[in-house]
């Protein structure tokens, strides 16, 4: 009997080694969680055996759980390098549809604009509502980060603009034509840059002309004004308005907004809708708001993952779109996950009811862009362990040499 028990020590010292063995090997690998061996004793016992008499029979490995506590954040240059502080796990999936779940969060953008993991499992998140948020009420899907965006036509301008009450008259009741290449023939101009159906930028320049000063209108005294809207070189003005402002600098009727035409020439196959508020004052021009749509193509330049878990892509034409929120997996019991190797775990019945939460929220950790979580494996506490093993493995070692010893000395009894 005193041979079982000594080789149930030695096992029992072999796996408790081989675990410190392995937290130490993966000490540097992203998100490893150390794992600690527990043992039992082994206490055989029939009917009529006596408790008092009765001989333990070893111990024996009841189980190697995981250790599931927070590594340290170490700051990279990768902004797909996703860190959790916290509770959690990110949930991935295999191109067959397999769902997994890591803590590691070292992404990258595949060829298909998916965010992958070094393995090429699809980092998976919840369809966005309507008001930006997660909708938990539909299945998971691969987030997708565009590395290109389409460009957008200019097709609104919405302007405000503080004509200067001292300009001079050009002309006489209104019968110069605005030039554009006659700078005397208009007092102010303005230039604003606008982009086709292709993204391709062009220029419309607005030239201001003061026809009437103080003006007798019916009861009113009045500055009248003219603007002729100019699209790229054209030699004509594509619309030519007029406006009055009353002795207090205000148009004294509401301007209509101006339509300019649709030019497929020009790569324009819609309108551009220009909306006008104007004013005078004793200053000079000003451009009081300008709001002009339209982009060119966008380049992704950034990618920012914020700690609620909500992914902005940022373009290189000053686009800002939010690509998806990251929502992060837990169980009720994650020590009963499969561990499926390189940090990637499998739900089990032992693992417990699966949840999801917005990072930040009761039950999950927040996130850290541009970051990742080192192993929470403690080396003075491992090479501690490791000599402990060792010591055990030694004494069960002079256990069993001892046992062969007294077995020895009964074969050679002689009577």
């Amino acid at each position: 009997m005193s041979f079982y028990t000594s080789l149930t020590g030695l096992n029992a010292a072999a796996a408790e080694l081989a675990v410190a063995s392995n937290n130490i090997a993966n000490s540097n690998t992203t998100s490893f969680k150390r794992s600690d061996a527990n043992f039992g004793d082994i206490f055989a016992m029939s009917a009529s055996s006596n408790m008092a008499t009765a001989l333990g029979g070893g111990v024996q490995l009841i189980g190697v759980d995981q250790q599931f506590s927070q590594g340290g954040l170490e700051l990279t240059d990768n902004a797909l390098d996703i860190a959790i502080s916290g509770d959690g796990f990110f949930p991935v999936s295999t191109v067959d549809g397999t769902n997994m779940y890591t803590r590691n969060g070292s992404f990258m953008l595949n060829e298909d604009n998916l965010v992958v993991n070094s393995a090429g499992h699809i980092l998976q998140v919840h369809p966005l509502g309507e008001n930006g948020d997660s909708d938990f009420n539909q299945g998971l899907q691969g987030l997708s980060i565009e590395r290109t965006i389409a460009p957008e036509p200019t097709t609104n301008i919405a302007l405000n603009v503080k004509l200067p009450e001292s300009a001079t008259v050009i002309g006489t009741a209104g019968d110069t034509a605005i030039d554009p290449n006659d700078p005397s023939t208009f007092n102010q101009s303005q230039i604003m840059t606008l982009y086709d159906d292709a993204g391709e930028s062009y220029t419309a320049t607005i030239y201001y002309q003061k026809i009437g000063n103080d003006v007798a209108n019916g009861a009113n005294t009045e500055d009248q004004w003219r603007a002729a809207i100019y699209v790229g070189d054209a030699g004509a003005p594509s619309n030519t308005l007029t406006f009055n402002f009353d002795q207090d600098g205000v148009v004294t009727a509401a301007i209509a907004d101006q339509t300019v035409a649709a030019s497929p020439v020009d790569g324009r196959t819609q309108p551009i809708t220009v909306g006008f508020e104007a004013s005078t004052h004793t200053k000079g021009f000003e451009i009081a708001s300008q709001t002009i749509d339209g982009l060119p193509q966008g380049e992704l330049v950034n990618i920012n993952v914020q700690e609620d878990g909500a992914v902005m892509a940022i373009y290189s034409n000053g686009s800002q779109l939010t690509s998806g929120r990251i929502n992060l997996a837990n169980f009720t019991s994650p020590k009963g996950l499969n561990q499926e190797g390189n940090t990637i775990y499998t739900a089990t019945n032992a693992s417990g009811a699966l949840t999801f939460g917005e990072p930040g929220t009761t039950g999950v950790g927040k996130l850290a862009g541009g970051a990742k979580e080192r192993s929470n494996v403690d080396l003075t506490d491992e090479l501690v362990k490791l000599i402990s093993a060792q010591r055990n493995f030694q004494s069960n070692a002079k256990a069993l040499e001892t046992s062969g010893t007294l077995t020895s000395t009964l074969i050679n009894m002689r009577g």
